[in-house]
């Protein structure tokens, strides 16, 4: 039962770490901005510098997961995330402030989603994209476990005395659970080039398979542009539609509620398509929800619709973006794969929410709908061809 006990151990790990890393500042971010005399923007700037981090380190990490494997690269992550934390808990500045989620970045490169994945790579093989889905699903349970834990040590120990408490917990419960919970297993030997390790591969083969990566990158990119942005500023779009404040935040807690319906839809199904079909299916439905919310100017079934449309696409894409590599990469090629897309898929989440804060405040809700429905329609215009590009079935 080696995968079944890795879903478990990464499981746990992933729910604490996205909390203890990422997820706290939309808790303490008043709390920290008092104390450390920043804007409210400045602190929530960083999380934007860890995810810039984590895109320059995580290419990085392509030959360490081909010689180590991934299970001692989520170990060193668990632990370099202590001193990162700590560092953020004596904060005195916004050097100091900053050059924490520097290290957090770097430490989350190692210890977050991707190391995970391609641990579950490692070890399901075949399996991978059944393993990857259930992993994920518990991962929807994040922020309602993160929230509320993060809200409990603030009010007991203050924000300082709760990521002292969270260093702890990454260096003394993550990194030990990886080290020694999961199962070890000798990486395979491989040449760690992209995309592809067959050192007799034609250049013809070659230069389709970069030109995969290349789609899958522009698809999943732009894809994450619009959810990742509309994260930070989607009850505020509902409020510039004249929305009661009470409606736009229930409206926009539903989402969640749909992502993961989502994720259960595809696990449960997982065995029927691949990451590719789960992917076109994603980028299909987005431009319809966003022409829905324009069309309707806020209208109660046009949030309703978007709501729904909404969150079974970011649902079903954050899957596709796990998936899709293994239609086209063995499950040996997928670490380096992935490591490599980590570059310009974080730049562009580091970029999307200030972005789309900036243009809603700025230009409106009819440019920012606009703007979002190009992107998703260009993210649609990647994933057509690579329908088209699909290895055959074998047999």
């Amino acid at each position: 039962m080696p995968v079944l006990r890795s879903i478990i151990v990464l499981s746990i790990t992933q729910i604490i770490a996205w909390g203890a890393m990422f997820m706290f500042v939309s808790v303490t971010a008043a709390g920290m901005a008092d104390d450390l005399l920043l804007r409210p923007s400045a602190i929530y700037l960083g999380p934007t510098v860890m995810l810039v981090a984590m895109a320059f380190c995580s290419p990085l990490l392509a030959p360490v997961y081909a010689r180590h494997g991934a299970r001692l690269v989520l170990a060193f992550g668990s632990a370099a995330a202590a001193p990162g934390l700590w560092l953020l808990a004596g904060a005195g500045g916004p050097v100091s402030y900053f050059a924490a989620w520097g290290i957090l970045g770097l430490a989350g490169a190692a210890a977050l989603t991707t190391s995970a994945q391609v641990f579950l790579t490692e070890i399901a093989g075949e399996g991978a994209r059944r393993a990857i889905g259930a992993q994920m699903l518990a991962m929807a349970l994040a922020p309602t476990i993160a929230w509320p834990v993060t809200t409990f040590c603030e009010a007991a120990l203050g924000w300082r005395g709760t990521f002292v408490l969270y260093g702890a917990v990454m260096l003394l419960v993550c990194a030990p659970l990886h080290f020694f919970a999961l199962p070890r297993r000798e990486p395979p030997k491989r040449n760690p080039r992209v995309p592809n390790s067959n050192q007799s591969a034609s250049p013809a083969a070659v230069r389709r398979q970069w030109r995969v990566v290349a789609l899958i990158t522009a698809a999943v990119a732009l894809n994450g542009f619009v959810t990742w942005g509309f994260q930070l500023v989607v009850i505020d779009l509902f409020r510039s539609f004249a929305v009661p404040g009470y409606l736009a935040v229930g409206f926009g807690s539903a989402i969640g509620f749909i992502q993961l319906s989502a994720r259960l839809f595809d696990f449960l199904g997982g065995n029927r398509w691949d990451g590719l079909t789960t992917g076109l299916v994603a980028a299909a439905i987005m431009p319809p929800a966003l022409l829905a919310l324009a069309l309707g100017e806020g209208a109660e079934w046009s949030i309703i619709l978007f709501l729904v449309l909404y969150g079974l696409s970011s649902g079903a894409m954050s899957v596709s973006r796990a998936t899709m590599p293994l239609v086209f990469f063995s499950s040996a090629e997928y670490g380096a794969v992935v490591a490599r897309l980590g570059l310009p898929l974080n730049l562009a989440f580091a970029a999307a929410p200030p972005f789309f804060s900036f243009l809603l405040g700025e230009a409106g809700n009819r440019w920012t709908l606009a703007f979002a429905l190009l992107c998703s329609l260009g993210a649609l215009a990647s994933m057509a061809p690579l329908s088209r590009m699909r290895p055959a079935k074998p047999g």
